[in-house]
């Protein structure tokens, strides 16, 4: 026995030092973690029965996963945990019971994305969804469909900490703000005419901007501007938003029988209290505000004989 005992203390220390060959999903989830809910959503959440066949539906069961392009960045939205490798935040849990409607299973297949390649996805059957803070415009709807709309945000508001004088949106005339091009400028102008938008391609670069001084604010949809305050202590989400904007799922826009799939998933989640209960547990964390209503489903399909235009503006 004498002899094994710096055997094992040395496997032990090994352990230590190596969580993922050492089995890391066993340790307990964070407070805060999303995992622990997630895992509880997924376990009560609905099967599909009876559903249609359609062409993105039999693609997606004969692939055995949901191919679905989203976000790995965002907080209390879609976030990948480094240690697990889980998705976790209310727009993976929705991606992850989504793929449980369709499949029996909740296997999803993870595709990065950014704002300039989301139609493209969808158009060349990269993705069979695209869950990501989308926002559903009539010049997106030429080119896909959207199930939904699942959510409602307005503008919010990222200042350095300590900023001061920024009470309410009309607050923002006459000063320098940071946002990028689209939606949210058209927003900025609506409360704050005399406002000078500074705009930046990438919200990297407006975060850098805020930072350096180039600007008294960055505004963007709500999810974007809470992920980014958790990451970065330096900078405060003012408590007011403007505006407000429907996001939808990203769909094939040639497949309405699979839109009105989604839109019954949606519906099913919001009956059952799991679309509240995700909300709750990821995002009123964040924003520090009661959950709102869902929307209700099936008014955001688009046109499918509409004309495909040009790729939208980056934004939201």
């Amino acid at each position: 026995m004498t002899l094994r005992r710096p055997a094992v203390l040395a496997a032990a220390i090994a352990c230590a030092a190596s969580l993922t060959a050492c089995g890391s999903s066993e340790l307990p989830d964070k407070p805060g973690d999303g995992a622990k809910s997630g895992d509880s959503l997924l376990s009560r959440a609905p099967v599909g029965k009876d559903l249609p066949s359609t062409p993105t539906l039999e693609r997606i069961r004969k692939n055995g996963h949901l191919t679905a392009a989203t976000s790995d960045t965002d907080p209390g939205f879609s976030e990948k945990n480094p240690i697990s490798g889980k998705y976790q935040g209310f727009e993976a849990d929705l991606t992850a019971m989504l793929a449980k409607y369709l499949l029996g299973k909740p296997e999803v297949k993870h595709v990065s994305i950014n704002a300039d390649t989301r139609e493209a996805l969808l158009q060349n059957g990269t993705a069979d969804a695209v869950v990501s803070t989308y926002k559903i415009t009539p010049e997106r709807m030429r080119k896909v469909a959207f199930g939904g709309p699942y959510m409602n945000l307005g503008q919010a508001v990222l200042v350095r900490k300590g900023m001061k004088g920024i009470d309410k949106p009309a607050d923002l005339d006459g000063r320098k703000v940071i946002t990028t091009a689209g939606p949210s400028v058209e927003s900025l102008k609506k409360v704050a005419p005399h406002a000078t938008p500074v705009i930046f391609q990438t919200i990297s670069q407006c975060l850098q901007a805020l930072r350096d001084g180039r600007g008294d604010a960055f505004i963007n949809n709500q999810a974007v501007i809470v992920a980014r305050a958790k990451k970065d202590t330096a900078l405060e989400v003012l408590p007011f938003t403007f505006g407000s904007a429907s996001y939808g799922i990203g769909l094939p826009k040639n497949d309405p029988k699979f839109r009105e799939i989604v839109d019954g998933f949606l519906r099913t989640v919001e009956k059952q209290g799991l679309w509240k209960q995700s909300w709750q547990d990821n995002v009123s964390p964040l924003t520090k505000q009661p959950v709102p209503e869902p929307p209700t489903p099936g008014n955001a399909g688009g046109d499918p004989s509409a004309p495909a235009s040009p790729t939208a503006s980056s934004g939201s």
